[in-house]
């Protein structure tokens, strides 16, 4: 033991401890029931456990303690240490299988210890592989924020340059036409603010839920067409709105609920902008769907949906538009389901549709 370490010195020094304490406790035990029957069972008890706590050579020890007992104390004539005596085989019988007992149990002891470590490796390994897992969902993250950002702001960035365009012509004019002037500058400060609330709502995402309020939906889709207009004259689209007189109120975000119908409206007036030959007509329209939710539709009058499943249109990246990012439906979808909605597409008539449904706020009128 003078090389051992101090650890393995203490293990050592608990281990044999162990043997002794369990053969006198079964010694003990056994000899207080006068003259028992079959005296070994205590002591095989007394086997198993030193050698399952404190190692093989102290379970052998404590078999030889152990047979030490029994030829003492149990093997007449007691009292004697002899090897002569004539139930001696009775010993023999005993230590065999106790010793077979002994090295089972060390075995496995030895498994169990290897199977926990696996195991702990094993979840070891999981856990860092889940680590790994959650930043790279992370990065995906961040990098879906970053290209929704880019998605949401670029089209009133873009309405912000046609109006500074659209104003700097009125005031190139001979004479400067200053009311068509003053209205670009309008329309400039009304994308800015638009785009500023963008902003703020999509930082606000990161930090805390949406702000939900009651709205009416008709209102929502009213404000979203005045939005339309410059879009909708440059590309040469007539706007019909039909919106029901009483529609129930939803709890919802104004600003994300206005940026779904803008965003498919939107994609309709693209759409619309490549056809030659066809009337142009965009369609907005809500309508009531019992007293349990309400329907938002944006109708246009363009080629209708590709040949495929309509659902591929709302996996994310997913884009028909040669400069498309294709990340407005995906988001869009997300806005409406995060509202308890659903939205889906579909062909009426000659062109394509994107419906969504709310539920009603209960007790709306």
């Amino acid at each position: 033991m003078q090389f051992m370490q101090p650890s393995e010195r203490r293990q050592a020094v608990w281990g044999y401890a162990l043997a002794i304490l369990c053969a006198g406790s079964a010694l003990t035990v056994t000899a207080s029931l006068r003259n028992p029957l079959f005296p070994t069972p205590l002591f095989f008890a007394a086997i198993v456990i030193t050698t399952w706590y404190g190692g093989s050579v102290p379970g052998f020890v404590a078999i030889a303690l152990a047979t030490l007992s029994l030829n003492y104390y149990f093997i007449p004539p007691l009292g004697s240490m002899s090897l002569n005596k004539p139930e001696i085989l009775y010993l023999l019988e005993f230590a065999l299988p106790a010793s077979l007992t002994c090295w089972f149990v060390r075995k496995r002891r030895i498994t169990e210890t290897m199977l926990r470590e696996s195991r702990d490796k094993l979840q070891s390994r999981i856990e860092q592989r889940q680590a790994e897992l959650a930043r790279v969902s992370r990065m995906m993250t961040i990098g879906e924020m970053g290209v929704s950002i880019a998605h949401e702001v670029n089209q009133p960035l873009m309405a912000l340059v046609l109006n500074g365009e659209a104003c700097l012509r009125w005031l190139r004019a001979d004479p400067p036409n200053l009311p068509e002037a003053r209205k670009a500058a309008g329309h400039i400060i009304e994308e800015g603010h638009r785009a500023g609330a963008i902003v703020q709502r999509i930082r606000a995402l990161a930090k805390t839920s949406p702000k939900r309020v009651v709205l009416d939906v008709n209102e929502v889709a009213t404000e979203a067409a005045a939005l339309l207009q410059k879009e909708l004259a440059r590309n040469r689209v007539a706007l019909r709105t039909e919106l029901a007189r009483t529609l129930p109120r939803v709890r919802g975000d104004r600003v994300q609920l206005q940026q779904v119908i803008f965003n498919l409206a939107m994609n309709a007036i693209e759409i619309m902008s490549m056809e030659t030959e066809r009337a142009r007509e965009l369609r907005i329209r809500t309508e009531a769907e019992g007293s349990e939710s309400i329907i938002v539709a944006v109708e246009d009058t363009g080629p209708g949906l590709p040949s495929g499943d309509p659902e591929e249109l709302f996996t994310a990246f997913f884009t028909t538009k040669e400069d498309g990012i294709g990340i407005g439906l995906s988001i869009s979808r997300t806005i409406v389901e995060a509202h308890g909605g659903r939205l889906w597409a579909g062909n009426s008539g000659g062109g394509a549709v994107f419906q969504f449904r709310l539920p009603v706020m209960e007790g709306a009128l």
